[in-house]
């Protein structure tokens, strides 16, 4: 089919948006690329695409790409992403398939313990490690912190334009507090130790920012962090976010209180976490099975 003429102009403007919202650099580039190859599949501007478009699309990637449903789902997501940046209502017409659950990747409270060591060698990054690993944010909520939303007295973080542009305030234990502290009191005359390996801060770097980090970086200091703790897997802020809320359900906080800190906005997002902790369930299992 034909590409259209303004396939560029429209995707350059949708990474644009994308980056502005502070999206992950795999989002950024999964959606640009389903954006793109709809685009060129269906041959027409965002303006003139039907629900029947949408659906002879589900078809390729279902019967011609054999795509699976978790693939579809996000190829879909990302259309649908797309065309509302657009303007076009045209995907409350069509039906997006579930999305296959998957158990999140979290580390054991002995890997954390070893990340969080590892970052102690600097400032910043034991304050970036122990927010994530004990605030529970999203990089993106991260990133966006500023110095005015910590209350380093009450142990409390005011996140802003959280998930669904929801604002929350989350909770912290007195160590990450001590971290923070020490990295806003070595702040103004801070140099990366690990320049090479995590980047800079941002050029347009503002002094109310409490990081001035942008996430490609904090990913970069996650995950080399993960390399120096001698852990052999993935590590991303995700990871971390996940082994927070798995790791207090473990510990018996009720899971409305796990769904309030993660800024859930159903407690059913947050009842995957009960399906991941086997070794609570073996304990449970052993102090309240029957003796026939």
């Amino acid at each position: 089919m034909a590409t259209p003429p303004d396939l560029e102009e429209r995707l350059t403007a949708f990474r644009v948006r994308m980056e502005g919202e502070e999206k992950s650099r795999c989002t950024v580039r999964q959606y640009l690329f389903f954006a793109r190859h709809f685009l060129d599949f269906v041959g027409k501007s965002p303006s003139e695409v039907t629900a029947a478009d949408v659906e002879r699309y589900r078809e390729h990637l279902v019967l011609e790409k054999r795509y699976s449903k978790n693939s579809v789902y996000l190829a879909l997501r990302a259309v649908a992403y797309f065309l509302r940046s657009c303007g076009v209502r045209t995907m409350e017409e069509v039906e997006v398939p579930r999305r296959t659950a998957k158990l999140p990747n979290y580390l054991t409270e002995e890997e954390t313990h070893l990340l969080l060591e590892a970052g102690a060698k600097d400032v910043r990054l034991e304050a970036v490690l122990r927010l994530l690993s004990y605030g529970g944010l999203r990089v993106g909520e991260l990133c966006r912190l500023e110095l005015d939303d910590v209350d380093l007295d009450h142990l409390t973080v005011r996140v802003r334009r959280g998930k669904g542009d929801k604002d929350r305030m989350i909770v912290i234990d007195e160590s990450t507090a001590d971290a923070l502290r020490s990295w806003t009191a070595a702040k103004p005359t801070y140099v990366p130790g690990h320049a090479a390996e995590w980047g800079t801060p941002l050029p347009h770097s503002d002094p109310n920012s409490l990081f001035s980090l942008g996430t490609e970086t904090v990913e970069r200091m996650v995950k080399r962090a993960a390399v120096d703790a001698g852990i052999h897997r993935r590590v991303t802020p995700h990871t971390l976010r996940h082994t927070l809320a798995t790791t207090l359900l473990r510990r018996g906080l009720d899971i409305r209180f796990i769904q309030k800190q993660l800024g859930h906005a159903s407690v059913a997002t947050t009842e995957i976490y009960t399906h991941v902790d086997t070794q609570a369930l073996q304990e449970a299992y052993r102090h309240a099975k029957p003796r026939y």
